[in-house]
């Protein structure tokens, strides 16, 4: 419990924040909650976060060389802070206002509201038995897939400097924690990175000034693009003798080449705002492999 000096009592349930900041648009040490320490910096498992979900599965038991499974969850998860170290480049560890933690709370960083995955493993049905040139040639192919279809991940929109002092002293970095104005009422949480660029993208925010501690965005109000990759693999084995085979393997990793974004840059005064094409989307990758089975 501390002393302002407006001679309210206020008290500090923290994580990853200071336990001793500035209360007004001032950097001096004066104007810390107790003038006669210089900067606290608290870490502490203090948040609080909530999980709901519903999942299904179907699968099929192999038979007649066939099996596959499908497992789909719907989610929730809210929380005031998703990691004690910053959780992604999306989201700085530290509550922008150490007086209202609860300010804080919101999707958490780990919020997948969907997620469809998939696999299955097919034996092709001809020439099992391998007999013969032709059925050494045709005989014993394999073919599997592994699908997953994921929604994209919560990030924050930064104001990328802290002008009020409101974490000063913690370190340069925790200054990006402070969030801008929000000025729209369109729905940017169900909005693609794209759609939020042709709506005006920076326009949409209103960077601070010393005269307000902090801002009235909200944490993790954005969401990243999600996940849409299909894997394949083929194989191929000959049989050359009662307890000896060669195996020939063609694994495809994101066989449609599909780009799927990372994080992109959140503090609305960089030239790089929301620039996901900048992030590693990923890309096809094929192994090609020879293994000999005895």
């Amino acid at each position: 419990m501390f002393q302002t000096l407006d001679g309210n009592p206020r008290r500090l349930d923290v994580l990853g924040t200071t336990c001793n900041p500035t209360f007004t648009g001032a950097n001096a040490d004066s104007c810390r909650v107790n003038r006669t320490a210089a900067v606290v910096r608290l870490r502490a498992n203090a948040a609080s976060s909530i999980y709901h979900s519903l999942q299904g599965s179907m699968e099929k038991r192999l038979s007649r060389g066939f099996s596959a499974g499908v497992h789909y969850t719907w989610s929730s998860f809210i929380d005031s802070a998703s990691e004690v170290f910053n959780p992604s480049s999306g989201e700085v560890a530290v509550s922008q206002d150490s007086f209202n933690r609860a300010a804080d709370r919101g999707r958490s960083t780990y919020d997948r509201p969907h997620r469809l995955t998939g696999n299955f493993v097919y034996e092709l049905p001809w020439f099992q038995d391998q007999t013969g040139f032709k059925g050494h040639l045709l005989g014993g192919w394999q073919v599997n897939g592994f699908f997953t279809f994921q929604s994209g991940a919560p990030f924050t929109v930064l104001n990328g400097s802290d002008p009020a002092g409101a974490l000063s002293g913690i370190n340069t970095l925790v200054g990006d924690a402070i969030r801008p104005n929000l000025v729209t009422t369109l729905p940017l949480s169900t909005m693609t990175v794209p759609e939020i660029l042709a709506a005006g993208g920076a326009s949409l925010f209103q960077r601070i000034t010393a005269a307000q501690r902090v801002g009235t965005a909200g944490r993790n109000i954005l969401r990243a693009d999600g996940i849409n990759n299909l894997d394949l693999g083929i194989f191929k084995n000959t049989s050359i003798g009662e307890n000896q085979r060669i195996q020939f393997r063609a694994e495809f990793n994101n066989a449609t080449n599909t780009r799927d974004f990372g994080i992109p840059e959140g503090r609305v005064n960089s030239s790089n705002f929301l620039n996901q094409w900048g992030t590693n989307g990923g890309n096809r990758r094929i192994v090609l492999g020879l293994r000999y089975i005895f």
